[in-house]
């Protein structure tokens, strides 16, 4: 029987990598893991399902049928996109507030953690995917994803999406039409990100294909490092979430305000762990903690909106 939890140097072997390596995806947040007394260990499930995010390009889930949950319901299993809110839950609010629940989270990507919802592989997934033809967020999408789950999805925040740019460089850049008619070079999110399919909307609106965007292919897994990228001076812009912007001091040119919901199979809320990080969201602790970022709306946090 193949063991669910994993070392460091367990994945180290698993994914054909040298050790070192795996500490700096765990570092840049790309590689979900968590420490445990000081030791980083890793959920099976979710590295598997990490390792097919990375060639995650479809729109619907090739399976026929949901897998059932395999995993252990004592813990708690989160995939989808990256967001500085759950950064912080799973740092700062989970571990102190119900100490015998460990976390899990995984930055696979908005469509990977509706995937990992299917598979069974995760209890929730974090999503902010916007749909064009209803101009709606998210709820579109369980039909193709989840065809044959009963699945409540539950709004986290709504969150402020734009250009984050270099300041030195920002006079040049007024928006995404500029991307194909300057030298502006781009940072770009993986494939299967709400962010990228936000990006790829954009450009579709303007008519601009991405072959004209000059660093297109630059890909990166997270907000942070879109902004660090442009921090660095790899790249002049990149779409992300406002508060990177602030707190890298870079300048920000805001898109659109969108939801990020939690989408639930309704089998998981009898999870005590899904219960806890629900009822988190109303609670004084999580409005302080989340409080502390820039451009997030904590109104509705909590709320079943589906």
């Amino acid at each position: 029987m193949e063991k669910e939890m994993l070392t460091a140097r367990e994945v180290a072997a698993y994914l054909n990598i040298n050790e070192k390596m795996v500490y700096r995806l765990v570092r840049e947040a790309r590689l979900p893991g968590t420490q445990i007394t000081g030791k980083w260990t890793f959920s099976r499930p979710l590295i598997r399902n990490w390792v097919e995010s990375q060639s995650l390009h479809k729109l619907k889930v090739p399976h026929p049928a949901p897998h059932p949950s395999s995993l252990p319901s004592h813990n708690l299993f989160i995939a989808g996109s990256n967001d500085l809110i759950m950064e912080k839950m799973q740092t700062h609010l989970l571990k102190g507030f119900s100490p015998g629940i460990v976390t899990y989270m995984a930055n696979t990507g908005s469509l990977g953690g509706l995937r990992a919802l299917h598979l069974g592989r995760a209890h929730m997934a974090g999503v902010h995917l916007y749909h064009p033809q209803t101009k709606e967020y998210n709820i579109p999408y369980l039909k193709d994803f989840l065809p044959e789950e009963e699945v409540l999805v539950f709004h986290l925040a709504c969150r402020n999406q734009g250009f984050i740019l270099n300041p030195h460089r920002s006079a040049f850049f007024e928006g995404v039409g500029d991307l194909a008619s300057s030298d502006m070079r781009l940072v770009n999110r993986e494939p299967g990100s709400g962010t990228r399919l936000l990006l790829d909307h954009l450009l579709a609106e303007e008519g601009i294909s991405p072959r004209k965007v000059r660093g297109y292919p630059h890909e990166v897994f997270t907000h942070m490092e879109v902004g660090l990228a442009v921090l660095r001076g790899e790249a002049d812009v990149g779409l992300g979430i406002q508060p990177v912007a602030e707190r890298l001091h870079l300048k920000f040119l805001p898109i659109t305000t969108e939801r990020y919901d939690l989408v639930v199979p309704k089998e998981n809320l009898s999870i005590k762990g899904v219960q806890v990080f629900l009822n988190l969201l109303h609670s004084a602790r999580f409005s302080k903690l989340a409080g502390d970022l820039v451009g997030y709306d904590l109104k509705d946090s909590g709320k079943m909106v589906h």
